[in-house]
């Protein structure tokens, strides 16, 4: 089942056989109640090619046999590491990782227990990151999906189809960047481990607000993950329109002004926010009036990658419900 599924529109690019194999990746996982896949995840983070891969794995609070598991790589492994916390969710216990991290590491990463990485997952990731020319600003890489069942059968492939660029303008309303995909390096983790939200804000998204502010994201088309669906995933995805509508007018209650919020606690958060601060401000300000709502329905640096999710939100904009 390790077959490698790529965008029909975009072949992967060439990976340099020159990548230093010594190049230190810290992983960080955070695990709950997953004893049924994080033996199959862990085991693919070891597999990992071209790159030296580093595991810390923070258990939020598991009351099934995951942290015995866990226990058993870690004694048995000398790169991989784990501590115990209390169960306070996924988006905090994320950021405790970022908080507990090492430091000396040349780049980081984010996985879920439930996935399984193709080997050069993280190889292809720090070669884009190392193509960067300025490697002192945040840097953020993401890429596409491979959805599987729990079985990892029936794998289809899923991107953001880059109809428009990575951006700050889009991360204010769309996360592009999903977690289990995301590579960075030391100047991003340190930026969001010192600004953390206070709003119910993923980890994730809030990584592609900050870089697409202040550094660089890296969109990639290709995909190197099996992100498998189960009915007990914490967050889970659907590869299709039709089922993301489904999902968000399910949960619109909580949907209801998350744009404010986030832009507000990302405002508070990184008080100077250079160019992209007018931005902002037009996010923050546009319930004020109709012209506010008629302006920001027309601000073209603002928008989502599919254009009928663009044009759905622009109308959620001037009922003023984002």
């Amino acid at each position: 089942y390790m077959r490698r599924i790529f965008c029909k529109t975009q072949m992967p690019q060439e990976i340099p056989e020159n990548l230093a194999a010594d190049i230190r990746v810290q992983v960080l996982l955070s695990s709950y109640n997953g004893e049924k896949y994080i033996a199959e995840q862990i085991e693919s983070i070891q597999r990992q090619q071209g790159v030296k891969a580093e595991l810390l794995i923070r258990d939020d609070g598991s009351a099934d046999r995951t942290l015995e598991i866990i226990q058993d790589y870690a004694e048995n492994n000398s790169n991989i590491c784990y501590y115990k916390g209390r169960n306070i969710g996924v988006q905090h216990s994320f950021f405790d990782l970022m908080a507990h991290a090492d430091r000396t590491a040349d780049y980081y990463a984010f996985a879920d227990q439930d996935d399984v990485w193709l080997p050069d997952k993280l190889q292809r990731a720090v070669s884009l990151l190392q193509g960067c020319a300025d490697a002192d600003r945040p840097l953020l890489y993401a890429g596409g999906l491979i959805y599987a069942d729990e079985m990892l059968q029936h794998l289809k492939l899923v991107v953001h189809k880059r109809r428009k660029e990575a951006s700050f303008g889009n991360a204010l309303i769309e996360n592009i960047c999903t977690g289990c995909t995301e590579v960075f390096n030391g100047k991003l983790l340190e930026m969001a481990a010192a600004h953390r939200p206070q709003c119910e804000i993923l980890h994730d998204w809030w990584m592609y607000l900050t870089a697409s502010c202040f550094g660089q994201v890296l969109y990639d088309q290709a995909a190197y993950i099996y992100y498998r669906q189960h009915d007990k995933n914490v967050v889970g995805m659907s590869g299709c329109r039709a089922g993301r509508w489904m999902r968000r007018l399910h949960h619109r209650s909580d949907l209801r002004g998350i744009v404010s919020r986030q832009t507000k606690d990302f405002c508070r958060a990184y008080r100077n926010l250079g160019s992209s601060r007018a931005l902002a401000c037009e996010v923050l300000s546009y319930k004020k009036s109709w012209r506010h709502r008629i302006g920001i329905l027309f601000e073209k640096r603002i928008y989502r990658q599919d254009w009928i999710d663009d044009l759905i939100y622009r109308v959620l904009f001037l009922l003023g419900f984002l």
